[in-house]
């Protein structure tokens, strides 16, 4: 790679990395172009030489932690042979892949929960169907050998999603998330969803 091409990659990666920052601590509509500009040190031209705009930007954060998050959960549930070991799994993924970089979550989060941002919405939408869709996939495997009852898939994935989700949410947002997101947590979850809360 020549001295040059070095050069623009390290300005690329430095425009996502501050975005990262800055849309996950203020939300995509609070934080401004000049914002990033000022952050990254570089100038307007320099920005828009690498992205067409601010929504750019946020579809590029979005398709690389979130795509590629999911790309990796999919390759280590289909190693496991039980529901159990696949929903564990799961859990255990999502937690480790916050934990690599708290800001993900928290732009995703910001992203998902926050003001519509219309021209990114086919992207998201795209990649959470497809999270829901794997889970759906879990619990049908799950009731057709017998681990699981036979209910209905989707309002099984929804719950379970639930029960994963609010603990990222949360925990995610302290200052140390991994105090929180822990494989014991990561099993309570699991154990909670497969057996309920009553007493036998």
């Amino acid at each position: 790679m020549s001295t040059r091409s070095k050069a623009a990659t390290q300005t690329r990666e430095r425009l996502l990395d501050e975005a990262l920052t800055l849309f996950s601590q203020r939300g995509y509509a609070a934080t401004g172009i000049r914002d990033i500009l000022q952050a990254a040190g570089v100038t307007q031209p320099t920005l828009y030489h690498h992205f067409a705009d601010k929504a750019s930007l946020l579809q590029t954060l979005i398709e690389r932690h979130y795509g590629e998050g999911q790309q990796r959960l999919e390759e280590i549930i289909a190693g496991e042979a039980t529901a159990k070991g696949r929903l564990l799994a799961f859990v255990t993924s999502s937690f480790q892949h916050c934990l690599v970089d708290p800001r993900v979550p928290r732009l995703m989060f910001q992203t998902y929960f926050g003001p519509t941002v219309p021209e990114i919405d086919g992207v998201l939408d795209k990649l959470t169907e497809k999270r829901f869709r794997l889970v759906v996939s879990i619990m049908e495997r799950g009731m057709r050998s017998g681990e699981l009852a036979a209910s209905n898939a989707e309002f099984l994935a929804l719950a379970f999603c639930s029960m994963v989700d609010q603990p990222l949410n949360l925990f995610s947002r302290k200052s140390r998330p991994k105090r929180y997101l822990t494989p014991e947590l990561a099993h309570s979850i699991v154990g909670l969803f497969l057996s309920g809360a009553v007493g036998k």
